[in-house]
């Protein structure tokens, strides 16, 4: 399979090829837009990975063109930009698919599965030819009893023709295909190589699996008998996959080490703006580039498993947007988070444990006893950046909900015994805040549409269906409710003014606010109401807002939750109280409401809420 990676941040570019080669994927890179086009237009690939910033050509722009043209290659969009507007356009673009820096390499690589499967219809299983069984999941191919050892190119040509058993390739269109364009090498490279992997297949005791088609060029030979699929997906380390892993990490390290300068380069201009801030000397140059190299660290650190550097820049980048009127004090917040970031950049990157990146994504709980269904939607589901969870009976089902509220349930009605899924669904339409629930199932009556509608489902969908279908159906609940579930501000100050303040300013937003004045209920409002932002005030009876803050940095379930201080003790030990404690803005009462709601709406957006263009003027 061939792939071009069109990314200008170089560390990330070098992470993302050598991911992709270790796993047998030829790579041809671009670092700007202009140059992916030429790419594209000149060479046939199977997966384009586009980032949205890039110099000449942004990638949004790249992706319309490319369809426009005719393109009808799966594209994967790749960026730090992580609204649902961000992801709306880029999907309107004509994008196949949307990945948030930073990401795990293995998240990015079951997506390119997932989208490769996609495009050529090809099942995810091992592929059978007479005694061959080739391996994609795991790089591995065996030979009756004997494992193969391919080379790089050997493995390429072998899979380009079982997944293609009907098609004659010529020598040209392997060498597009499988060789680098920097490389060019000759046609007599590509019979070289057939006529080694020949050899090779027949000393494991594989009858001659390529045959020649005089004249036009090479296609797999047809088996004795028809070549059959078996679904395999074993979370089994192979010692393939063990090599795999290990030269994967090796490259991050070598990554790391050669782009460390860079890395404080772009720290430098950070530190370059936040002096200049400080001095009422900072240009709309300075500041549009500091934005630009924040974007770009927050990406880049990421992917080095440096989640907090990550972070603070995305932090950076939001106080560097050219709409923000910095203050004073904002500027003494900046500086003292790019000194942290510039001490962030002195720790070992973590590469052989990197972290899931907090980024949000729809969990999917599937109440059924059909497993196998099951399983089939969690592998898909990847690809629509979906979570699944599966739940066989209504007992576990409701301990999910309860330790885990998920996005949306797929409920089955049929269960064996007494209890049956219009229970569970009554149940649920009882609860707050409610969870969208789509019927799933088997029966098909006039009376069971009904009832769900009656109990408040707000689908029916008929079994059997199409993967793709209940997917559809599910993001089209979710879409639905997005508004809903990324706009809840949790507030809590024991003065009412205040949250009054906050609850006219916010709600013509379309952004539910919840007010809470006495800190000792602090604990179970916040798993009530399940906020997407947490505003607290600094001195409160009974517990300070800076132990509520620590509370919730305490518990993984909350640890990504943006906190944001409103306070009128403003001083600098405050301050350090504060961020020390794990909050991500500390904003003085007397800030004005434009700039209140914009801080508000900036954090809000980097987990999805979305405004009206009306909104978005208003802020």
């Amino acid at each position: 399979m061939k792939i071009l990676l069109v990314e200008d941040d170089q560390p990330t570019c070098e992470v993302i090829a050598d991911a992709l080669m270790a796993h047998h994927y030829r790579v041809d890179r671009a670092a700007d837009g202009a140059i992916g086009l030429e790419l594209a237009e000149q060479f046939e690939y199977d997966l384009i990975l586009l980032d949205v910033v890039l110099p000449k050509l942004d990638g949004m722009s790249l992706c319309k063109q490319l369809r426009s043209k005719g393109c009808e290659s799966p594209i994967l969009l790749l960026t730090a930009k992580d609204s649902t507007t961000d992801r709306v356009m880029g999907l309107d673009a004509g994008a196949d698919d949307y990945v948030v820096k930073p990401f795990d390499t293995s998240e990015l690589l079951a997506r390119v599965r997932a989208l490769l499967r996609r495009g050529k219809s090809v099942s995810a299983g091992i592929i059978t030819w007479e005694n061959l069984r080739f391996d994609p999941v795991n790089g591995e191919v065996i030979g009756g009893e004997t494992l193969l050892r391919l080379t790089p190119k050997e493995y390429c040509l072998l899979e380009l023709f079982l997944l293609n058993p009907k098609r004659i390739f010529s020598r040209q269109a392997i060498l597009d295909r499988l060789w680098d364009f920097a490389e060019s090498p000759g046609e007599e490279t590509v019979s070289t190589h057939i006529k080694c992997l020949r050899q090779k297949l027949k000393a494991a005791g594989v009858a001659n699996l390529v045959e020649t088609v005089h004249g036009l060029g090479y296609r797999l030979k047809p088996p004795v008998q028809e070549a059959e699929e078996m679904p395999v997906d074993s979370p089994v380390e192979t010692p393939k996959r063990e090599a795999d892993r290990r030269k994967v990490t090796a490259n991050l390290a070598r990554v790391w080490e050669k782009s460390k300068d860079q890395f404080a380069a772009q720290v430098g201009v950070l530190k370059q703006a936040a002096i200049a801030l400080a001095t009422d000397a900072l240009t709309s140059e300075l500041q549009q580039q500091a934005k630009h190299e924040a974007h770009k660290l927050a990406g880049s650190l990421g992917m080095f498993g440096l989640m907090i550097g990550s972070q603070i820049a995305r932090g950076l980048e939001d106080w560097f947007q050219p709409h923000i009127r910095l203050t004073s004090l904002q500027a003494e917040q900046i500086a003292d988070q790019v000194e942290r970031l510039q001490q962030e950049l002195q720790h070992k990157p973590d590469v052989e444990t990197r972290s899931q990146p907090a980024i949000y994504t729809p969990l999917i709980l599937i109440v059924d006893d059909d497993l196998m269904l099951a399983e089939c939607v969690r592998i898909e589901a990847i690809a629509w950046r979906l979570r699944v969870e599966l739940a066989t009976d209504l007992e576990i089902a409701r301990r999910a909900i309860a330790q885990s509220s998920p996005d949306v349930i797929l409920l089955d009605l049929n269960f064996p015994g007494a209890e049956n899924g219009f229970s569970l669904l009554q149940e649920l339409m009882q609860r707050v805040p409610k969870i969208p629930v789509l019927a799933f199932t088997g029966r098909d009556t006039l009376s069971d549409r009904l009832e769900v509608v009656r109990l408040g489902g707000c689908v029916f969908l008929q079994k059997p269906l199409p993967i793709h279908e209940i997917l559809k159906a599910v993001t089209d609940v979710l879409k639905q409710n997005q508004t809903r579930h990324f706009n809840r501000v949790l507030v809590v100050d024991d003065d009412a003014i205040a949250i009054t303040r906050l609850a006219a300013l916010l709600q013509p937003l379309a952004i539910e606010v919840t007010g809470l004045s006495d800190p000792q209920q602090f604990w179970q409002v916040l798993t009530t109401t399940a906020p997407n932002l947490l505003v607290l005030d600094l001195e409160m009876p009974g517990f300070n807002g800076v132990e509520l803050c620590q509370t919730v940095r305490s518990d993984p379930k909350w640890q990504q939750l943006p906190i944001l201080f409103l306070s009128a003790h403003i001083d600098t030990a405050n301050l350090d109280r504060a961020f020390t404690a794990g909050a991500d803005d500390y904003l003085s009462k007397s800030i004005t409401d434009t700039e209140l709601a914009t801080r508000i709406i900036h954090r809000l957006r980097r987990v999805g809420f979305e405004t009206e263009p009306s909104m978005k003027e208003q802020a």
